[in-house]
């Protein structure tokens, strides 16, 4: 490899870290999670092509790893500066086949009725169409009391052939040590958040969020590392998970 190719590929690298830290430091929580996340769909949404709605698309942190030619439609249930739709994925409006890909991350735990959404997303997708999903398995309380489920991969892979969908391909996200971490990490980052209050009247509630996570940050990529070296290592340390990403195609002519 030539110096020229190896200081582009050096580069591309570092900036890949900095934007995955950039998205992690809006959310301060879940660092493993949240980068593991993002490494997921780095792979699972390369294919996704032509019209791609975002359901619970949030600050939309999936959509830098969208093609350059995906048409990108964000909902949120809530309004959200950027978004494009507020409803609700039980009741999507927009018309049967209306998009050839849609991702659906972290939404299914909050509707109490996961099979009437999967219905929803199956309607809007056209034949063949892809879904890109995202639920957790070991996770503590959040958005109460809107939080009804935790998934196995099992469940979800049930769920999703039952709705007419054909799964290509399950991805496990972290183990059981990686899950220990992010509670460690949860209760840390909640802690110094709050001890950074007076941030928030020097640069708002972004930049607090910014310092508690370059603060937390070195810690826990070493945490980290040594909790994924323990998941490979550990016998069974991967009968345990953060959560499951799924990638999934709506079955061609499926009722």
């Amino acid at each position: 490899m030539s110096r020229l190719r190896k200081g582009k590929f050096i580069m591309s690298t570092l900036r890949s870290w900095v934007q995955r830290f950039l998205r992690v430091a809006r959310h301060v929580r879940f660092f493993s999670y949240r980068w593991r996340l993002y490494a997921a769909a780095e792979q699972a949404l390369a294919g996704f092509h032509g019209r791609v709605l975002d359901i619970g698309a949030g600050q939309q942190p999936f959509r830098p790893y969208l093609p350059s030619d995906a048409r990108y439609t964000a909902l949120e249930i809530v309004p959200i500066p950027g978004n494009d739709v507020i409803a609700s994925v039980l009741a999507l409006p927009f018309a049967n086949g209306a998009f050839d890909a849609v991702i659906c991350t972290e939404v299914l735990e909050h509707v109490p009725e996961p099979g009437h959404a999967l219905a929803e997303i199956h309607r809007v997708l056209r034949d063949g169409g892809q879904v890109y999903i995202t639920v957790p398995m070991t996770w503590g309380h959040h958005y109460v009391p809107h939080d009804y489920y935790r998934y196995t991969r099992y469940g979800l892979t049930y769920l999703l052939e039952k709705g007419g969908f054909r799964v290509v391909r399950v991805y496990q996200i972290g183990g059981l040590f990686t899950a220990m971490l992010a509670r460690v990490q949860d209760l840390l980052g909640l802690g110094i958040f709050r001890l950074a209050y007076p941030v928030k009247f020097l640069g708002g509630n972004a930049t607090r969020l910014f310092v508690t996570t370059l603060l937390l940050l070195p810690f826990f990529v070493l945490l980290d590392f040594l909790a994924a070296l323990l998941d490979r290592t550990i016998p069974g340390a991967r009968r345990d998970a953060l959560g499951w990403s799924v990638l999934a195609v709506r079955a061609t002519h499926s009722a």
